[in-house]
């Protein structure tokens, strides 16, 4: 009657020891061999987050042109704001990837974030400047007057009264002007309100 329990103890021991195990068991951060870069899509939030955190530091740390850190840390928002985008912060991670996209002119990713942005993420507070900024892509990297202008009029319709709205409707008013039009029209607007000053 001893033996069996000892042996049960034992066994009992094992299957504990062999559970906890289990459950304190880290992630495996999967590298790939050819490039070296973590596969941020196979990375469970906390590891994501702290791969977000030293893409972070790389991306500050590289002051060059071409910041070759940009995309990576690109990437990471991303698979971030796609896989956990009920969390905190997947929001504000899609945001920095349009800024980024925007900044290195992947214009199909700009645009592809901030319409992300606009749809999936309606209480983001930042979310009319990612409207303004997708008719300002709309308009200077795609060249697609149109929709910018869309773009523009839903924002004056949804955002009247925000910080940008000028901004918008000037947009609006100098689609498809160049620079020198719109030099142009501001000196002739400077001059009738001179004109009109001098009247009063």
């Amino acid at each position: 009657m001893k033996i069996f329990k000892i042996v049960s103890i034992v066994l009992l021991l094992s299957v504990i020891t062999a559970c906890g195990s289990k459950g304190e068991k880290q992630e495996e951060v999967v590298v790939d061999e050819n490039t070296g870069r973590v596969d941020v899509s196979k990375l469970n939030m906390t590891n994501l987050l702290e791969e977000i955190k030293k893409r972070e530091k790389a991306f500050k740390e590289d002051q060059t042109v071409n910041n070759r850190h940009s995309f990576l840390l690109m990437e990471a928002y991303v698979s971030f704001s796609e896989r956990f985008n009920n969390r905190e912060n997947a929001d504000e991670y899609l945001f920095k990837a349009g800024e980024i996209a925007m900044g290195e002119k992947m214009t199909v990713e700009a645009i592809r974030y901030l319409t992300r942005l606009y749809d999936e993420f309606p209480r983001y507070e930042k979310r009319a400047y990612g409207l303004f900024l997708l008719g300002f892509v709309q308009e200077n990297y795609s060249g697609n007057l149109d929709e910018a202008r869309r773009i523009y009029q839903l924002f004056l319709m949804e955002f009247p009264n925000h910080e940008m709205a000028d901004d918008a409707r000037a947009s609006i008013d100098n689609l498809g002007k160049s620079p020198e039009e719109i030099i142009r029209g501001f000196e002739i607007k400077d001059s009738l309100a001179q004109l009109e000053k001098k009247a009063a």
